[in-house]
């Protein structure tokens, strides 16, 4: 019996040898029997390289490749009379206001600048609810439905295989959603919600905003006002 306490008591040391306690501090160099991927043969973006010709670890991108995010070109940006126009209008990107409230209605500024240097007004006009129409169909309709009234494929898909989470897709003909300022819809799109994933990444700011439009011409075809129709044609509703 002592033989084998003896024995445990060794492994026992040898155990918290070899792995520490957890938490400790210790300011001494540390002894690496694995170094879990702390020290790897990897080269840096600024680091030196005597293999290649310019002498840079760091490589040019492969010819033709296609760059993510806003693409803007480098050649532009420090041009000496480049502007963030993003700087100048942060409601038209975040949807919110100088107090953090969300935008109402939509903003009154675009991000495109005129020669004089100030901003172009947002104008919701054919070409913004064509855009609006196209990536609506292609981001939206396949869950909230051609009408926006929550009916998309992704629905009958959840009718079928019983996915729950399917079931959190909003039908935004909704009287909740339709009182949403349009801010708090921008914000939606940009970072998602719920089952929902973001879409800032796939949709510019102006898309986001004739997005937007496209949806408040659907809620109103939903759902148009009694008050707004011209008298005449109430007299040939039935």
């Amino acid at each position: 019996m002592r033989r084998y306490l003896s024995v445990l008591l060794v492994i026992v040391l040898a155990l918290i040898g070899f792995f520490g306690f957890q938490g400790k501090t210790s300011k001494d160099t540390p002894v690496y029997v694995f170094d879990d991927m702390d020290y790897q043969s990897k080269y840096k973006p600024q680091g030196e390289n005597t293999f290649f010709a310019d002498g840079r670890d760091a490589r040019l991108p492969v010819a033709g490749t296609v760059a993510r995010g806003n693409a803007i070109e480098s050649n532009q940006v420090f041009a000496d009379d480049y502007r963030y126009t993003a700087a100048l209008n942060p409601s038209f990107v975040t949807g919110k206001d100088a107090q953090g409230h969300f935008l109402v209605n939509f903003p009154e500024k675009s991000l495109e600048l005129l020669p004089t240097g100030e901003l172009k007004p947002f104008n919701i006009d054919a070409k913004t609810f064509e855009t609006g129409r196209t990536k609506f169909q292609i981001y939206c309709a396949v869950c909230h439905g051609a009408a926006a009234d929550g009916n998309g494929i992704m629905k009958v898909r959840s009718a079928v295989e019983g996915d729950v989470a399917i079931n959190t897709i909003a039908n935004l003909q909704a009287a909740l959603y339709r009182d949403y300022p349009a801010g708090q819809i921008f914000d939606v799109i940009t970072h998602g919600k719920n089952t929902m994933q973001g879409y800032g990444d796939k949709l510019s700011p102006e898309e986001r905003w004739s997005v937007i439009a496209y949806l408040r011409a659907l809620q109103l075809s939903q759902s148009f006002p009694g008050e707004l129709i011209p008298a005449n044609v109430k007299n040939n509703i039935k």
